[in-house]
């Protein structure tokens, strides 16, 4: 095997930058695997997380939002709200029915309120998982 001379100050940084615990006693060669190591590792834990970013990314693109139904057209189903102007939202039509949302779907408290309230009303389409 190879012998290599090593010069007293690169033999001392080496052992600084391995940060032996205190009483730790490194030989040269565990001092300069260590230091190596430390270089190496972030490197493979790097490109773990790059790989998980990855898939959660992959697993992202595949779950998409229902869309929701046309606001628009429900609103022109309704005798009432026909003649209404602004109604492109299920928020729009709660504020002229004065229907309180609290940060709710818009859509669901809509739903609630009709089949309470307006009965006779066509249903406020839903969706999966309402």
């Amino acid at each position: 095997m190879p012998q290599f001379t090593v010069d007293e100050d690169l033999a001392a940084l080496v052992e600084k930058l391995a940060k032996p615990k205190p009483f730790e006693n490194l030989s040269f060669n565990a001092a300069l695997r260590r230091v190596l190591q430390a270089q190496i590792q972030p490197n493979k834990v790097d490109s773990e997380l790059e790989q998980l970013l990855a898939e959660s990314m992959a697993l992202k693109k595949g779950t998409k939002k229902a869309a929701s139904p046309s606001p628009q057209q429900w609103a022109a189903s309704v005798s009432e709200l026909k003649t209404k102007k602004g109604l492109g939202t299920w928020q729009a039509i709660c504020d002229v029915l004065k229907i309180e949302t609290a940060g709710d779907s818009a859509r669901r408290k809509l739903r609630n309120w009709v089949k309470t309230n307006r009965p006779s009303w066509p249903p406020v389409p839903e969706l999966s998982g309402d």
